[in-house]
């Protein structure tokens, strides 16, 4: 028997819900706040520290963010399209809580194991900024909850927080002791600070506090049951970030580390653009899986094309941007041995073709094709690995951004294929059906 989720904490928004353009308006600006700030923390490494700093924090990024991905398991993603029938939201923050854990013990062995004869700098900065995951792991999922009550006014002010308070004290502490994983350790401290003063009040607003009596009461085997639905998700969450982690831990190999940390620099801008097209599809995933569940074609469709195309301009804006002035922006932001402007034009033309069908991925989480993902996910990184074995033995930098546009052209190609065939599982128009999330 299938027990039921609802608990007596899973309450209805005390206050009326904002519309959904102004539930975008605060997705974006949230994000973009946030995404201020982590491109401020890079400004600060490259402009107070050494290149060896910067290719240490994009090194370290690159072990660390694919193990939470996977151990995520597309959580936040799942939770705002699960109908809540056969999972609790206490399940889903018992099983982050578990992968977080895991995924921060794994970092420290991999980090002490390959890299403990390279200096402190690259495995103390790894261990830290797993600590600063897990935080913004713990975090990711509350902006799940938000999602689906749709309130993000909520998960802006969740993002503008752990940013604004995570940058002070990681811009203090550096500025004073130019130590990296110290600054990355203070981090996540004030992101957990964040999580416990901003996020849980917000959370008390919609009814969603998980409290210790509820997280003791989750059942081991419905935890299981949980991460086995959630984890194509996981995986495919995993083959995207290892895809993209792919070139730089490829050219520290063949090069050296101040070359990854211009390779860090650059491809910042494809991480900010994706947490835009990210933020705007997932303050839509509510509503789209009402959409599919209900057989609303038409609404589906408008909502999908209409946010692939508002994606698709802002892409292509940004590669004008490159394309033009990247030599001089690049050299007043963090210095002129960053000045490859023609290097970030070919890095944000990648980035566009991502940002132009990331509505694609929301499409396809409101019809639950999680499976589906990870299909174009492992894709891309098998072409990842492939270019990047070619190129970057024979080109370098220039080798490694150009495997970027060759993950990013095949999921692409891929993401646009799987939604054609995801719409042809949606149901026939009933308003009054009801899917199972699980």
């Amino acid at each position: 028997m299938l027990r039921i989720a609802m608990t007596s904490t899973e309450a209805p928004p005390l206050i009326k819900t904002p519309s959904l353009r102004r539930n975008i308006g605060f997705a974006v600006s949230g994000r973009m706040v946030f995404a201020v700030t982590q491109f401020g923390i890079l400004i600060l490494v490259a402009r107070l520290g050494t290149p060896e700093d910067v290719g240490a924090l994009t090194l370290a990024s690159a072990i660390v963010t694919p193990l939470f991905f996977l151990t995520s398991m597309g959580m936040r993603d799942a939770h705002s399209v699960d109908d809540l029938v056969s999972y609790s939201r206490a399940d889903y923050v018992a099983l982050r809580l578990a992968g977080g854990s895991f995924a921060v013990l794994a970092t420290a062995i991999i980090a002490i194991s390959l890299y403990w004869q390279d200096g402190f700098l690259i495995y103390g900065a790894t261990i830290a900024l797993a600590l600063v995951k897990f935080s913004g792991a713990q975090m990711a999922l509350n902006h799940g909850m938000f999602q689906r009550a749709e309130r993000l006014d909520f998960t802006a002010i969740s993002n503008a927080a752990r940013g604004g308070v995570g940058f002070a004290v990681f811009g203090l502490v550096f500025w004073q002791t130019r130590s990296l994983p110290l600054a990355l350790l203070c981090e996540a401290i004030a992101w957990m600070a964040s999580y416990y003063f901003v996020d849980r009040p917000l959370l008390g607003r919609i009814g969603s506090v998980t409290n210790l009596a509820e997280l003791s009461r989750a059942k081991t085997g419905t935890v299981l049951r949980l991460a086995y639905w959630v984890l194509p998700l996981g995986l495919a969450g995993w083959c995207l970030r290892a895809a993209i982690a792919t070139p730089p831990l490829i050219l520290e190999r063949y090069s050296d580390l101040a070359a990854v940390g211009l390779f860090g620099v650059l491809a910042y801008g494809h991480s900010a653009m994706l947490m835009i097209a990210n933020s705007l599809s997932g303050a839509v995933a509510p509503r789209l899986r009402r959409y599919f569940r209900d057989g609303r074609r038409r609404a589906f469709l408008r909502t999908v094309w209409l946010l692939c195309l508002a994606c698709g301009v802002l892409g292509a804006a940004m590669v004008g941007v490159a394309w033009l002035a990247g030599d001089p922006l690049l050299e007043f932001v963090f210095g002129p041995e960053y000045r490859r402007g023609d290097l970030l034009a070919v890095v944000m033309f990648g980035s566009a073709l991502n940002m132009a069908t990331a509505p694609l991925v929301a499409a396809m989480n409101a019809g639950q094709a999680f499976r589906q993902r990870l299909l174009v996910t492992a894709s891309g990184l098998a072409v990842a690995l492939a270019a990047s074995l070619l190129l970057i033995p024979a080109r370098g930098l220039e080798g490694a951004v150009w495997s970027m546009v060759a993950l990013t052209a095949t999921q692409a190609v891929l993401y646009a294929l799987l939604f054609v065939r995801a719409m042809r599982a949606m149901p026939a128009s009933n308003p009054d059906s009801s899917a199972k999330g699980g």
